[in-house]
């Protein structure tokens, strides 16, 4: 067991839960706002994938078995389609829907304030449940290189390659999953914005991009992950990340020169 990699999985963790939080607080100390709108964004993704979940896991090797047949290649680029597309149709839509109907019960105006906050919970309850996936891989990390036999595993190639490459861990394969968290954080933010334009000016069609923007994202790290490696994938992540900051200061801007209606 390398003391350096079981440092780095508690790390990574402990960031993943502590980034999100420092950053709400930022925003709420900077701007004066409430814990609440962060809650919100919290409760209301745990909500949706409650919904949504469920849904994949009945639908996604089903439908690869069938579009298999089209070659494996096909069949990876439509499920990657499909899941992308789930996620981003109940993501968006029920961010659409909390906005229209949950802020206007609790009185939360529609501010790029409350935007770039509920945003952040959204996508930091995310990095805080991912924290905790991270904090059982270094459980499994630490049995497996201190007494494999402690847990009865089968004797089969496959679990045993499984085995050789969790002991093979450096702090360099854990990385990159930090990064990934805070690029998607930077994601929801500008989601959040873009959907809350969307009931501000009355346009739907934000609503429609937002969907598709989302859809392109986690198709593309669903596709390239197995057929181009993690770098490929994680350096999409990041100029779609880039993509999303240049956004976030640009709808910043606009809706500071319209003061947003309050719910009604």
């Amino acid at each position: 067991m390398d003391p350096l990699v079981v440092a780095t999985f508690a790390i990574v963790a402990l960031l993943e839960i502590i980034v999100p939080l420092a950053l709400g607080y930022w925003f709420i100390r900077k701007f004066g706002l409430s814990w609440r709108v962060f809650g919100l964004g919290a409760i209301f993704f745990i909500v949706v994938q409650i919904f949504h979940a469920p849904l994949v896991l009945a639908t996604q090797n089903p439908l690869y078995l069938a579009l298999l047949p089209s070659g494996t290649t096909a069949a990876l680029a439509g499920l990657a389609l499909y899941l992308g597309l789930m996620a981003g149709l109940f993501e968006e839509i029920g961010r659409y829907l909390v906005y229209r109907y949950i802020f206007s019960r609790q009185n939360i105006p529609l501010t790029r304030e409350n935007g770039l906050l509920f945003g952040t919970g959204w996508g930091g309850v995310e990095s805080m449940i991912v924290a905790l996936v991270v904090l059982a891989g270094m459980l499994t990390y630490i049995v497996l290189t201190g007494d494999p036999g402690a847990i009865p595993l089968p004797d089969d190639p496959a679990t045993q390659a499984e085995i050789e490459a969790v002991q093979a861990l450096t702090p360099l394969d854990i990385l990159p999953g930090l990064a990934e968290r805070m690029m998607t954080i930077t994601l929801h933010i500008a989601w959040s914005l873009m959907v809350l334009a969307a009931v501000i000016y009355g346009k739907k069609a934000l609503l429609a991009l937002a969907i598709l923007w989302h859809t392109a994202v986690d198709a593309a790290a669903v596709y390239l992950l197995p057929m181009q490696g993690l770098l490929v994938t994680e350096g999409s992540v990041f100029l779609f990340a880039v993509l999303a900051l240049a956004y976030i200061f640009w709808e910043w801007r606009r809706m500071g020169v319209r003061a947003p209606p309050s719910p009604s």
